[in-house]
């Protein structure tokens, strides 16, 4: 730090005009040098702002890509493809998409305003499957900045029905005699 600059909070301030002389810092005429020190930074920001405004271009209503992929767990084996929804509100709805593990989609929301819009995507459930999509439920969509989610889906493994009718009632009659000899040894 050179001898002339002073801090004011987390700022560097430059050192004030040649008038404001460096004996006068400690002293009561800090505090003119500190406004207009501070008066002269404010108008260069003002300055810069207005130049970045008018040469930026403009993110208000642009369109903005959704992607979404999709994770499963559990049992090994190929899975059928999945239906997604995307819901915006309050717009229309949008065209379903079919996603898994090596396919992901998604969708190019037009007209996003410059405060963006909250999305959600939702999932056809079936019985081979718990989904779990809290990844992709209230995405903040904003100009500028394409959003990614993913979907996680859990398989589940159905039983194998091994016996019959007639099993079934073989194998209920032997642990029912099970049942009755442990308890007339236990009694």
């Amino acid at each position: 730090m050179r001898r002339g600059d002073f801090f004011w909070g987390q700022v560097q301030f430059p050192e004030p005009p040649i008038a404001l002389s460096h004996e006068y810092y400690g002293k009561l005429n800090l505090i003119p040098a500190l406004l207009l020190t501070t008066l002269l930074l404010c108008c260069q920001a003002a300055v810069a702002a207005a130049n970045a405004s008018a040469t930026a271009p403009a993110l208000d209503q642009a369109t903005v890509g959704l992607q979404v992929y999709k994770k499963w767990i559990g049992a090994s084996g190929d899975e059928a493809d999945v239906e997604i929804h995307l819901s915006c509100p309050p717009r229309t709805a949008f065209e379903p998409r079919f996603i898994n593990r090596d396919h992901p989609d998604g969708w190019q929301i037009e007209q996003v305003p410059a405060d963006g819009i909250f999305c959600s995507v939702h999932e056809i459930e079936r019985e081979t499957f718990i989904a779990d999509a809290t990844d992709c439920h209230g995405l903040l969509v904003i100009p500028g900045q394409d959003v990614e989610c993913t979907m996680v889906n859990t398989k589940v493994v159905k039983r194998i029905d091994m016996l019959n009718r007639y099993g079934l009632v073989m194998m209920i009659a032997v642990m029912l005699g099970a049942g009755l000899a442990a308890v007339r040894k236990f009694a």
